[in-house]
């Protein structure tokens, strides 16, 4: 099987995911960006990725991140930028760097900024990079296809939560697949309400 994601290899970077800004969201509802990241949140630490996250201020205050992210918002894992780029931020590199992986999984808001801007300066820095798509948004479907073109066009890989956990984690039989994919096969049956 061709994989995703070699699970010795990934590390998750959560940009963005704030409750402020998801909530603008017009491509993919609030809610499953929030249950994508959670779930992906969830499985990273199943299989020992390290978790990353990138936040800029809101309105000179601090930067909130999702309630289903914030027990693992520690600090150590949080970099506050004032760029568009989390590569634009020294901290945030030289914390990528020191984890020695060079494939950066990303859920993030938005598409059109932040997901693109990341994707492109991974790629030129020599990672492989991995959008999951459903843990991500934008503000319309032009802009997100044109990001996602560019995306593509560049290298990246764009897929779902459920291709990245459960080919790193093929095995259901046993842990830790068995217990990804329990978390997997819950983010499927999320319902949005109408």
């Amino acid at each position: 099987m061709t994989r995703t994601v070699d699970p010795a290899d990934a590390v998750v970077l959560f940009a963005d995911l704030q409750p402020a800004l998801v909530r603008n969201s017009r491509t993919n509802p609030p809610v499953m960006i929030a249950a994508g990241a959670a779930a992906l949140a969830g499985a990273a630490e199943l299989l020992g990725w390290p978790l990353l996250f990138s936040v800029v201020p809101e309105d000179g205050g601090p930067a909130i991140p999702l309630p289903e992210l914030a027990s693992r918002a520690t600090e150590d894992r949080v970099f506050t930028r004032r760029c568009a780029s989390p590569f634009g931020d020294d901290a945030f590199v030289a914390a990528l760097e020191a984890t020695g992986r060079r494939t950066l999984v990303l859920a993030a808001y938005s598409a059109e900024a932040v997901v693109q801007f990341a994707v492109l300066d991974a790629i030129e820095s020599g990672y492989r990079a991995v959008v999951a798509l459903d843990a991500c948004g934008a503000r319309s479907d032009r802009t997100e296809t044109a990001a996602l073109r560019r995306i593509e066009g560049a290298g990246a890989i764009v897929t779902s939560v459920a291709d990245i956990l459960m080919t790193a984690a093929p095995d259901f039989a046993a842990p830790p697949g068995k217990n990804v994919f329990a978390i997997v096969h819950r983010l499927m049956g999320i319902r949005i309400e109408d």
